[in-house]
């Protein structure tokens, strides 16, 4: 049964909160608390799969009280239901919450957040992994991005354009603005599923408020993992998006599932930016040997990225995308699903870098070009990507 706790200061809203969830207590066992303090008693007592806690809360407030339990329990997944929002407190959910949900908050709504993170746990299945993911406070940017989306913000001629071009082709960034967008503090109506949007939607002045006044992105930080490096994990997934949404584009899909083919191949393998957050890695969880620590990375990158994804909303193509782009023949989906098209994408580029000295290549699931009838169109979809290349639009 999933342990749940619910944190709120106001007596009225949790006999309220304990009405309206009553039908799920065979499923779930709930507790409440009335302050931070009280809340951090109880998980001493028994930890919980999920704390719902309120911002706004005398003496310690949601955030301070979700980032003790980020670095007491970071298995436990962290949401937050409050009516109050502005720029400090977005960039504090950043780094505590996995998701924002806004006061008042439909039943379902609430329900349908708690259900699904937990479904994700449950797949995960892993407390080890959870930790991992747990103790993510934000993905660290490839040292180089972090530098140009600084400068570009300082700009007086910066536009839309140019912040979107530098955060499109970063991994970390495009995660993290898309996460903000999509929360309850925006209130977008529809799902944001492009940096270029994200950025627009956000805009030049709170963008530069929440990079430069509030530190929302970083710089990566050194993994400790030799022959790993952000800065190629960079090009590889923009060369995977771009390929994706060749391959989308060559197969005739439409503009906005070519778009979301893009994002999907950008945060294909985020796992990887966790491994390298270096300060994720809980203090018992030292890899053995630098071998080891990329055997981890890359039998589980999948997982850990998916888990993330779900944690912080991202919707369930994309993480579905994101989860088996390395096994996509265990997906029920049919056709040339994002998963497929991802793994596609993926074995595309590592192809096409087969003559670098230190490329990787990656084989296809077998029978999977026979099974969707695309055998011939692979030279295809080579073919339009060293175009692109050669017009400066694509390539690894």
């Amino acid at each position: 049964m999933i342990r749940i706790l619910f944190v709120d200061d106001d007596a009225d809203v949790r006999e309220a909160m304990q009405r309206t969830l009553r039908e799920r207590r065979n499923e779930w066992a709930m507790e409440f608390a009335s302050s931070g303090p009280a809340a951090l008693d109880q998980l001493a007592r028994a930890p919980a799969d999920v704390i719902v806690s309120d911002m706004r809360m005398p003496g310690m407030d949601g955030w301070e009280l979700l980032g003790e339990v980020r670095d007491l329990y970071p298995q436990t997944i962290r949401l937050v239901l409050s009516g109050h929002a502005d720029a400090r407190s977005i960039m504090r959910a950043v780094g505590t919450a996995h998701q924002y949900l806004a006061k008042p908050c439909e039943s379902a709504a609430l329900k349908a957040a708690i259900s699904q993170a937990h479904m994700l746990r449950r797949t995960l299945n892993s407390d080890r992994l959870a930790k991992l993911v747990g103790h993510v406070d934000m993905l660290p940017s490839a040292p180089s991005a972090f530098q140009e989306i600084l400068a570009c913000l300082q700009r007086p001629t910066a536009t839309i354009s140019d912040a979107a071009k530098i955060i499109g082709r970063d991994v970390a960034m495009t995660a993290n603005v898309i996460k903000m967008v999509n929360s309850a503090f925006f209130g977008a109506r529809h799902p944001v599923s492009t940096a270029d949007r994200a950025v627009a939607y956000l805009g030049l002045d709170t963008l530069g408020a929440l990079v430069l006044g509030h530190g929302v992105f970083k710089s990566g930080v050194a993994t400790g993992i030799e022959g790993f490096s952000l800065e190629r994990l960079w090009q590889h997934s923009f060369d995977v998006a771009a390929a994706a949404r060749t391959v989308a584009l060559c197969e005739k899909f439409p503009a906005a599932k070519a778009d979301e083919a893009f994002l999907c191949g950008m945060l294909h393998d985020v796992g990887k930016v966790v491994y390298a957050t270096r300060g994720a890695v809980p203090p018992d969880w030292p890899p053995a040997t630098v071998g080891e620590a990329l055997a981890q990375m890359d039998a589980h990158h999948a997982d850990v990225g998916a888990y993330l994804l779900g944690l912080w909303g991202f919707p369930n193509p994309i993480v579905e995308a994101v989860a088996f782009h390395e096994r996509p023949g265990q997906t029920s989906g049919e056709g040339l699903s994002l998963p497929r098209l991802i793994h596609i994408a993926d074995r595309l580029v590592h192809r096409r870098g087969e003559a670098s000295p230190d490329s990787v290549v990656r084989e296809l699931e077998p029978g999977l070009l026979e099974e969707l009838g695309l055998v011939d169109h692979w030279p295809e979809w080579l073919a339009k990507l060293d175009s692109l290349e050669a017009q400066g639009e694509g390539g690894t």
